[in-house]
């Protein structure tokens, strides 16, 4: 693990760590969680807030929202539709697959991911259409952790670490090889879960606050499985309450990052 950046960087990721998997802001030394909302319990414009205040004022109607991500050396620009507006309306999600590896044990990724995204036990019953396209700007990589470092910033991954970054999904690809020690599940279900977490957060979904709601129940696709099962069954696949907040569509699609 490399050592901790300066202080303030770690606070920035910690308040962005929605978008990164596994916890990776929460466990740099020095840096403080900020909780993060239970599915069920996610703001959505026109709602009261969490402190139970007045409702946000929904914003003025825009039909398109552009979204930046920094990459190795560039920046990636994403057009997306806005998603709030139509609550349950069906969204189509045009994605491309990068395997940036190549040893045997990455070799089935692109058909793997493929897989995932269009099961019909997956994001397709919040209403999303994940379709496979070679010219689409979303984007999920499958790449080493130095990479996927320089694909996440600002977010910090440590070099161990998966992501969403705008319109990328980067996965790392010693997660891919082998989980984690904490993971108690099959490989093949590991690597559906890191797909559908980090695509979930592409869509606008966030952490849950509480990780595992109680011991012997499926814990949350949204969840930080990878260190925080905390009794609760491995699960690859989005729960009904998951599937109910994302059909309510509680963000844009893409979601960039926030300091």
């Amino acid at each position: 693990m490399r050592l901790p950046r300066p202080a303030l960087l770690i606070l920035a990721a910690s308040v962005a760590a929605a978008a990164c998997s596994e916890g990776s802001p929460r466990s740099a030394p020095g840096a403080t969680p900020t909780p993060e909302p239970a599915p069920e319990a996610l703001r959505i414009v026109g709602e009261p807030g969490p402190s139970g205040g007045s409702p946000a004022p929904p914003p003025a109607p825009v039909p398109r929202v552009t979204t930046t991500a920094r990459t190795a050396g560039a920046v990636l620009t994403a057009s997306t539709a806005t998603t709030q507006a139509t609550p349950g309306t069906p969204v189509d999600v045009p994605y491309r697959l990068e395997r940036r590896t190549s040893d045997p044990a990455t070799a089935g990724f692109e058909a793997f991911a493929r897989s995932t995204l269009g099961d019909p036990k997956g994001w397709s019953r919040a209403g999303f259409r994940l379709v496979h396209r070679a010219d689409a700007k979303f984007t999920v990589v499958l790449a080493e952790g130095t990479e996927v470092d320089k694909l996440c910033l600002p977010y910090d991954t440590y070099g161990q670490y998966s992501c969403q970054n705008g319109p990328t999904v980067a996965l790392n690809a010693d997660r891919w090889r082998t989980a984690t020690p904490k993971w108690t599940g099959s490989l093949d279900d590991y690597r559906r879960y890191l797909v559908g977490h980090e695509v979930g957060h592409l869509l606008g979904l966030r952490h849950p606050r509480v990780q595992c709601p109680a011991a012997g129940q499926r814990a949350p696709l949204m969840g930080q499985q990878s260190t925080e099962l905390n009794g609760c069954l491995p699960n690859p696949w989005p729960l009904d309450s998951e599937v109910a907040v994302a059909r309510r569509r509680p963000a844009d699609l893409a979601p960039p990052y926030r300091p």
